[in-house]
């Protein structure tokens, strides 16, 4: 058997080297001065080292520079090393020398393996180097260090791989370096741009819900920019390992079949040609029509001009790049087949009625999540303590539901006029069916026409035990609860007791259970604070609003309640207007004083027991009747807020009559 260095032939060996070997020294430098040499200047001084933290990982180092380094590197070193096969005279010389395609292949790929991983090898013994000597263990580990060394290896080889595969379709190597990101970034983008797309076709369209799972670990481009805040898991190590072994396998391929004559041409083969053209068409259209689609809020004439634009631009931009010519707007044929296929896709689309108006038959449905957002299923091993709605499996509730579901396909082309200081919500479906298939779908809705359905279900206890952190906390867990008042300076109540913890955490329940649909929306987002503080650096967030009877007797009776919301004896006068849109929709709150200020028709409060009652009634909600300004006695501070007509206090409509 003969061995691995009578395999090897030294003279190419060396001309690779020759050629290529700077951009590996390079890469030593750049990961030289973005890890080891930083923790030289940061550690070796004692000053320094008292207000240091531990690290996350060694990415935590100049992040920018690693990664930047991650996706130039392999791509340049895969340009330089296949430039032989873009130019006719140095692929002649190449292939007429005595040794086999395959063996040629392989001795300019491991000579790209080894210059990427050589760097990285010898930052990974400098950084165990430094660490034993200037002692880090408070700051990583060795464990940090191999994670280290995995990951880069891993992308290193991954993009590089890409590059090499890019350079067996392509001639010139301009066109391999576009190619090759165009293609790392592929799987991501199709992604994207088709997600957008089709919600724009298809009525209820989840996009927003398959945009948060994990769209980033498509492409080790987009993966690489997060290494800094999140560990590259096990299964994409394996993935991406499997990837690059699959890619070696078909440029190998490719190379072998690969003509001499092809150097310089755009694509290599003529059975991709076509491929090429239509698939950079594809993806100009897509993402033309997205553009408009956003900009102009989904108009379907403002899409389609997006298409054709997109897609004209595309073709021809396409065709120069085969042709190496600018004369090509004479080759109309394949535009105007692309356009007749996609109307006819198009028009295909606009026909599945069956995907718009399902909504699972009751008999169907073990259960079914409403939430106003797709993002609660966010992926949790980014966001640790990302609270997570229960779905409701009551029958009452399910029917409701489904209900409010068919109602808005029902009025899907029934306009919808805006009423002032009204915007739409989203409105998220999840359907689980008992056969262990999903139903989701997700729309843009006026919620005030939908009042009725939503207030059926908002105030349903099972809705409110579901979907309220606040009945899913562990008691036990809890170190302290924190309310803090919504006016000027700090002033807060802290429990640290666990037994008044367990009393407040009750009492809040039962406010929450007790609210109304219309309180939970007129209050939200106006009173003061509560943060529930847990273990493990978690803590929750709520509302303590004027409603909440409960909580502010808890508070009277410890005789802190002053110190948890803003009183009427902080509070010097308040400013009460009628709303106009007009005058104050968009100003900041400088301009509404400014305003409130210069007109004439202004009801003034001073007495203690109004300002009590304003403050017990006013909100943000929906619609507005009145504008209050809220002038403190601290700090020259103003506040905000607004009166709709059912709790606007008695006085108050007498003055405006």
């Amino acid at each position: 058997m003969p061995s691995i260095t009578s395999w090897l032939n030294k003279e190419l060996i060396l001309q690779i080297v020759r050629s290529t070997g700077w951009i590996s020294i390079l890469y030593f430098l750049g990961l030289f001065f973005s890890v080891p040499l930083v923790m030289i200047m940061r550690y070796s001084d004692e000053r320094y080292r008292l207000n240091d933290m531990q690290v996350n990982s060694l990415f935590d180092y100049t992040f920018e520079i690693q990664i930047g380094l991650l996706i130039v590197i392999p791509v340049l070193l895969s340009v330089f090393l296949f430039r032989f096969l873009q130019v006719k005279q140095s692929a002649d010389l190449m292939h007429s020398i005595p040794m086999k395609r395959g063996k040629i292949f392989q001795h300019y790929v491991l000579s790209g393996i080894v210059s990427l991983l050589l760097p990285i090898g010898l930052i990974a013994i400098s950084v165990f180097i430094i660490h034993n000597l200037l002692d880090l263990g408070e700051f990583f580990q060795l464990k940090d260090i191999l994670y280290w060394v995995g990951t880069m290896s891993v992308l290193n080889l991954l993009i590089f791989m890409a590059g090499v595969f890019v350079a067996m379709i392509t001639g010139i190597s301009a066109v391999q370096g576009v190619l090759t990101y165009i293609l790392l970034l592929f799987p991501v983008g199709i992604t994207l741009m088709t997600l957008f797309n089709l919600k724009f076709f298809l009525y209820g369209f989840p996009s927003d819900y398959f945009l948060v799972k994990n769209l980033e670990t498509l492409s080790p481009l987009t993966y690489a920019s997060l290494l800094n805040g999140r560990l590259l898991r096990s299964e994409d190590i394996i993935l991406y390992i499997v990837l690059t072994i699959v890619l070696y396998g078909l440029s190998l391929f490719l190379y072998k079949k690969r003509k001499i004559e092809s150097a310089s041409e755009a694509i290599a083969f003529p059975k991709l040609r076509s491929f090429f053209k239509y698939g950079v068409t594809f993806c100009a259209m897509l993402l033309s029509g997205m553009y408009f689609g956003e900009v102009q809020t989904n108009s379907l004439g403002w899409m389609i001009f997006g298409y054709t634009i997109g897609a004209t631009f595309g073709y021809y931009i396409a065709e120069m790049v085969l042709q190496k010519n600018w004369r090509v707007f004479g080759r109309i044929k394949g535009l105007v087949i692309y356009a007749l296929v996609v109307g006819i896709f198009l028009l295909g689309i606009e026909t599945l009625g069956f995907y718009e108006n399902k909504v699972p038959d009751e008999s169907e449905v073990q259960s079914v999540l409403l939430a106003d957002t797709p993002h609660v299923y966010m992926d949790q091993a980014s966001f640790d303590h990302n609270f997570v709605p229960n779905p409701l499996k009551e029958k009452e509730n399910i029917a409701a539901v489904q209900k409010l579901h068919q109602q808005i396909i029902n009025d899907k082309d029934i306009p919808v006029e805006l009423k002032e200081n009204e915007y739409m919500i989203p409105a998220f479906f999840l359907y689980e069916l008992k056969n262990g298939k999903k139903v989701i779908r997700q729309y843009q809705v006026y919620e005030r026409v939908y009042e009725d359905f939503y207030k059926r279900i908002y105030e349903s206890e099972e809705y409110k035990r579901a979907t309220n952190e606040i009945f899913h906390l562990n008691i036990n867990h809890i170190d302290q609860i924190t309310i803090s008042a919504n006016g000027p300076g700090k002033r807060n109540v802290t429990i640290n007791d666990i037994d008044e913890i367990k009393e407040l955490v009750q009492v809040l329940q039962g406010d929450i259970l007790a609210e109304s649909y219309q309180d939970q929306i007129y209050f939200s987002g106006r009173g003061p604070s509560i943060e529930v503080f847990l273990d493990k650096d978690h803590f929750a967030y709520f509302e303590f609003k004027p409603t909440y009877k409960g909580v502010t007797k808890w508070l009277e009776d410890r005789e802190v309640l002053d110190q948890a919301r803003v009183m009427p004896e902080d509070i010097s006068s308040v400013q009460i207007a009628e709303w106009n849109e007009k005058d104050y929709e968009y100003d900041f709150p400088e301009q509404i004083v400014e305003k409130m200020e210069n007109n004439s028709d202004v009801l003034k409060v001073i007495e203690k027991e109004e300002i009590g009652e304003i403050l017990n009634n006013s909100g943000w909600g929906r619609t507005h009747k009145y504008i209050v300004v809220l002038r403190f006695e601290q700090d020259n501070y103003t506040d905000i807020l607004y009166l709709d007509e059912e709790h606007t206090p008695e006085f108050i409509k007498n003055h405006f009559k």
